[in-house]
């Protein structure tokens, strides 16, 4: 209920005891920015590294300032750059997946989509093993009528809605359960595993996908940027579409990669011989 100069106040103290006090996972951000980034400076990748837990704690403010949000609120903080991209796949009926990482606030998305898409909306997720949690987030994700889709029951739900226009979005970004049975490509100058899950059933719809970019404009205030990645999934290659949100991804981060999430364990898997 706190109004966001407040808020945002709280956000900086937050700051101060979850980088300079507490130090959370401050080993793991600073490995994955040295390896990602290792022909930057350490003066570069410190700055970078600060900004991080800067955007972190407006982000986990901002998620639950969703809660006590109103819609003329939450859009004009998050503005769609990309509306006429929605509206002419409505009218054309034309269904797709839009791939998003973890950049920017991609909560406040979730909550917007149905804000902004005339199509039914849905958006991915990883269920929380934490029930009261859990119901939280559903409850501010679903807010304004996006529909929340638990990631096991992906292709059942989508399959059963070839009679409707969806927009469902997917994080790009997860880490596979294991790196046995992913795709591995070159990531961040990395070899980075990545779940073949989105391909797979953008060929198995046959939906057009999509790339979000949520760039950050300035504290509280974001911009949602969508462009076509692919028409025909169906008769792309494999592998084609995984790799063609690896770059996206990799070209998001590199753009604004001070709002990625950096404490992710990214790269706990390693390729087997």
């Amino acid at each position: 209920m706190l109004p966001f100069p407040v808020l945002y106040a709280l956000s900086s103290f937050l700051y101060f005891i979850l980088y300079h006090l507490v130090g959370y996972r401050k080993k793991i951000v600073r490995n994955n920015l040295k390896n990602a980034f290792p022909d930057k400076t350490d003066a570069w990748r410190l700055d970078v590294e600060r900004k991080f837990y800067r955007h972190l704690t407006d982000m986990i403010l901002e998620t639950f300032k969703g809660m006590s949000m109103g819609r003329e609120e939450l859009m004009k903080r998050l503005k769609n750059a990309s509306q006429e991209l929605y509206d002419k796949a409505h009218e054309e009926g034309r269904s797709s997946i839009i791939i998003m990482s973890h950049t920017g606030n991609w909560e406040w998305v979730c909550m917007s989509a149905q804000l902004h898409a005339q199509q039914k909306a849905q958006c991915i997720y990883k269920q929380l093993k934490n029930p009261f949690f859990e119901k939280l987030m559903l409850g501010i994700r679903s807010k304004f009528g996006t529909m929340p889709i638990p990631m096991e029951q992906t292709l059942r739900v989508l399959a059963s809605q070839h009679n409707i226009t969806t927009a469902t979005a997917f994080m790009g970004d997860q880490n596979p359960s294991n790196g046995k049975n992913a795709y591995w490509t070159n990531f961040l100058n990395q070899d980075t595993a990545f779940m073949w899950g989105t391909e797979k059933i953008a060929r198995k719809t046959n939906q057009e996908v999509w790339y979000m970019q949520i760039r950050k404009i300035k504290r509280g205030y974001y911009e949602a940027h969508t462009r076509l990645l692919c028409t025909n999934s169906a008769e792309t290659q494999e592998g084609e579409i995984t790799e063609m949100l690896v770059r996206a991804t990799e070209e998001d981060i590199l753009t604004q990669p001070e709002n990625w999430l950096w404490s992710h364990r990214r790269w706990k898997h390693k390729r087997l011989d």
